[in-house]
């Protein structure tokens, strides 16, 4: 596997939910806009409009 663009994160109560969310979040969507169109799992452009506003 291609290691060079992840992110290690350590806990301990440093980081902050939301931004761990939003980490995971993106990764998701670059794994699936690199899969042919047909094996796509969701549609990346739309995936986030279609999720619940968090606050």
């Amino acid at each position: 596997m291609n290691k060079r663009h992840w992110i290690t994160l350590e806990p301990g109560g440093g980081l902050d939910a939301e931004f761990v969310r939003e980490l995971v979040t993106d990764s998701y969507l670059l794994v699936v806009d690199g899969l042919p169109r047909a094996k796509r799992p969701v549609d990346p452009d739309s995936f986030l409009a279609s999720e619940p506003e968090r606050g």
